[in-house]
């Protein structure tokens, strides 16, 4: 339903304001909502939306067209001109800085595969040092001299 409680922060300027006559509701409805049969919210009652009262600013209709001066038409154009170059500007360094993005992923894994063959290498070396640990404890102990 277009109808809506009138409240001033609501309502807009076009609206047209009227009570229910059941229920004294106070409502509010576009312009373009006038002889309409609505519902009031509260009483549930069919109520018909009045005509706007004339010089009511509802009844006004939309204001007169904005003219605008050459000059600020101007300023508005280099305006556009400005944020049309500075966008191209960054979504050029996007595309720099996603090329960089890539190039490093490249890099680190790279970098990642290259500390991965550094692991396994003192793996390799600490089991070996195990190994000799365990083969010296085990049985190879020095001759005692009496």
């Amino acid at each position: 339903m277009p109808e809506i409680p009138h409240d001033p922060k609501l309502a807009a300027a076009t609206d047209i304001i009227f009570d229910c006559p059941f229920c004294g509701k106070n409502l509010a409805i576009d312009l373009r909502g006038a002889s309409l049969m609505v519902i009031c919210p509260d009483c549930g009652r069919n109520v018909q939306v009045p005509e706007p009262a004339p010089g009511d600013p509802a009844e006004e209709g939309p204001a007169a067209p904005i003219t605008v001066s050459a000059e600020a038409l101007a300023s508005a154009h280099t305006k556009i001109e400005r944020l049309v170059s500075t966008l191209e500007e960054i979504r050029d360094r996007r595309r720099y800085l996603e090329h960089l993005r890539t190039e490093n992923m490249a890099r680190f894994e790279q970098i990642g595969g290259e500390v991965e063959v550094i692991q396994n290498s003192l793996d390799r070396i600490v089991s070996l040092l195990q190994e000799a640990v365990a083969e010296k404890m085990s049985g190879s102990a020095p001759p005692q001299e009496s």
